[in-house]
């Protein structure tokens, strides 16, 4: 039986070639023939994590970027509301399950350190269990009562609430351990008053319970309640801000009404821990020009929001930073949840 040779199958010019030579040209071609080409990210929908109901400042603020980034990468960023515990039900979801592929995107929010600060046992570090992105927005809180209320004043809600501890409801959003929760808590410590928890899942509710003086205060982000202030059922005491804000001219700082208070809320994006570097830089890149996007930074305007300008590293050490404050704060006030 004659035997099959490829030697005999090689023109004069190939014979002369080096075996490992066309070996390796042959391995080479069958390689690129049978092997996928490797996707180019994205090539499918991104999904954006928003840990508070739809119609809240989280939701209006993933929704500031969702589009404008959507357009930015080609592909659609679809954004899921997933409330519960102030943001810690989906923020764990996310750091237990979410794949480090850059497919799954959570917007932050000050929330991440409360949270962490004010349990005995923290399920999860935000330090170590995400990867920061960009910080989108940051706003000024306000302190808010019904108009019906007789109080026209910050001093006069004050008075009024220590004439009848408890007979006040306070309103917080997603519940226990959140920002809004733990600002009031503060806000009673430093004014010596005793206001009645009423947890509502988030600012869509929250809000209309004010406005109906079903809850005597409020104390939420200025995104939150602009809006709605204009209607004449929110009577906006003061800003916890270092000076007063374009929304609310005539609202004094706490600062101006006697009372040594600041509190601010911000927002980020993040990514899942271990997200190659990668991907990290190209996602960044793409958020930091919808961060510079006019459209944007109109968006925020209206709200009485600032764009963010940290990113990368310099989000991270942002977020490193909170936390410590958040611990010393919890700490001297003595607060704590189980």
């Amino acid at each position: 039986m004659a035997m099959f040779s490829i030697r005999g199958c090689l023109t004069p010019s190939l014979r002369t070639t080096p075996w490992r030579m066309l070996i390796a040209a042959l391995s080479t071609t069958v390689l690129a023939w049978v092997a996928p080409a490797h996707a180019v990210f994205p090539d499918r929908p991104i999904r954006l994590i928003v840990p508070f109901p739809a119609g809240s400042a989280n939701d209006l603020v993933a929704r500031s970027v969702n589009e404008r980034l959507s357009k930015r990468i080609g592909k659609p960023v679809i954004i899921e509301n997933r409330p519960g515990a102030a943001g810690a039900t989906a923020t764990q979801s996310f750091v237990d399950s979410a794949p480090p592929d850059g497919y799954q995107l959570l917007l932050g929010s000050v929330s991440l350190g409360t949270h962490f600060a004010i349990r005995r046992k923290p399920d999860m570090d935000p330090r170590a269990d995400l990867t920061p992105l960009v910080m989108v927005s940051m706003s000024p809180m306000t302190i808010n009562v019904p108009a019906a209320l007789k109080a026209q004043t910050l001093k006069e809600f004050i008075e009024l609430a220590k004439s009848q501890p408890g007979k006040f409801n306070y309103a917080t959003i997603g519940g226990n351990g959140g920002a809004v929760h733990l600002y009031t808590l503060l806000f009673m410590k430093a004014t010596g008053t005793r206001i009645t928890h009423v947890p509502y899942p988030g600012s869509p509710q929250a809000v209309p319970a004010l406005m109906d003086n079903q809850v005597q205060l409020l104390i939420v982000d200025n995104g939150s309640i602009v809006g709605s202030a204009q209607t004449g059922k929110i009577r906006v005491l003061a800003t916890a801000s270092d000076s007063r804000i374009p929304t609310f001219p005539d609202a004094p700082t706490a600062a101006e009404a006697g009372i040594p208070f600041k509190a601010a809320a911000w927002y980020g994006l993040f990514a899942p821990k271990r997200l190659p570097e990668d991907l990290r830089s190209f996602l960044q890149g793409h958020l930091q020009a919808v961060l510079s996007d006019e459209g944007f930074r109109a968006d925020m305007a209206r709200r009485g929001a600032q764009p963010g300008t940290l990113a990368g590293e310099a989000f991270t050490r942002f977020i490193r930073d909170e936390i410590a404050t958040w611990q010393a704060v919890v700490s001297e006030a003595g607060l704590e949840l189980q």
